[in-house]
C-alpha cells in the first residue's frame, strides 16, 4: 500500500489542471472522481465512462447518494477497498477491472469503501492520452485534467514519493510498477 505523507500533502492540494467555478464550461469527461463532480456531470447528462465516488463529500454522508445511484444505474458496479490517504493494490485491481470493461463499450462506477481521493492517481495512468478526468477541489471548483503523458510522468514520480507501506504481503512497489506499465500503455496484468 501506499500512503500520503505530510509533504505530499501539501504538495497535492494544488490544482493539476484547469479550475472551473462550475460544470457548464467543462468538456464532457471520461472520468470522474468524487460524488459532487460525478453527481454534477450525471445530472447534467453528460455521462463519463468511469466515475469513482465514496458516499461522502468533504468527509461528510453526501446527502445525493441515492440520486447519484439512480443516475448511474446502468453502470457495472465496483467496489474497492481504500483507506483514508493511501492508495491500496485493492483500488488498483478494480481500476484494472474497470478501464478493461469500459475499453468493451461498459459504463463503471467505482464504489470505494475508505476515500476515492487518491484514487485520481492511478486512475490518470491508467486512461488513455487525450481523454479527460473531472474531480473536485474544496473551495475552488472543478478540476479538468488532460491525460497527456507528461501528466502521467508527473504522477508516477509523486507516486514514488509516498510512504510503502506493506499491507497482505506486498509493500506498496507493485503499485508503482502497475502505474508505471499503465503510463507506458500496457494496461494487462498487475
Amino acid at each position: 500500500m501506499l500512503k500520503l505523507t505530510e509533504e505530499l500533502r501539501r504538495e497535492l492540494k494544488k490544482p493539476y489542471g484547469k479550475v472551473f467555478l462550475d460544470a457548464k464550461n467543462v468538456r464532457k469527461p471520461d472520468a470522474c472522481v468524487g460524488d459532487v463532480v460525478s453527481y454534477t456531470f450525471l445530472s447534467a447528462k453528460l455521462f463519463p465512462k468511469i466515475i469513482v465516488f465514496d458516499g461522502k463529500s468533504e468527509r461528510k454522508p453526501f446527502n445525493k447518494i441515492k440520486e447519484l445511484e439512480d443516475l448511474s444505474s446502468d453502470y457495472i458496479k465496483i467496489k474497492a477497498k481504500n483507506p483514508s490517504s493511501t492508495i491500496t493494490i485493492n483500488v488498483i485491481e478494480k481500476i484494472e477491472e474497470a478501464i478493461n470493461l469500459i475499453e468493451k463499450g461498459n459504463k463503471v462506477k467505482i464504489f470505494v469503501e475508505g476515500e476515492e481521493d487518491l484514487t485520481l492517481m492511478p486512475l490518470l495512468c491508467a486512461l488513455k492520452l487525450g481523454s479527460t478526468v473531472v474531480y473536485g477541489q474544496p473551495g475552488k471548483g472543478i478540476v479538468e485534467v488532460e491525460v497527456t503523458r507528461e501528466k502521467k510522468l508527473l504522477i508516477l514520480y509523486l507516486l514514488e514519493q509516498m510512504e510503502k507501506v506493506v499491507c497482505n504481503g506486498k509493500n506498496g512497489n507493485e503499485i508503482v510498477e502497475a502505474c508505471r506499465r499503465w503510463a507506458n500503455g500496457d494496461i494487462r496484468g498487475i
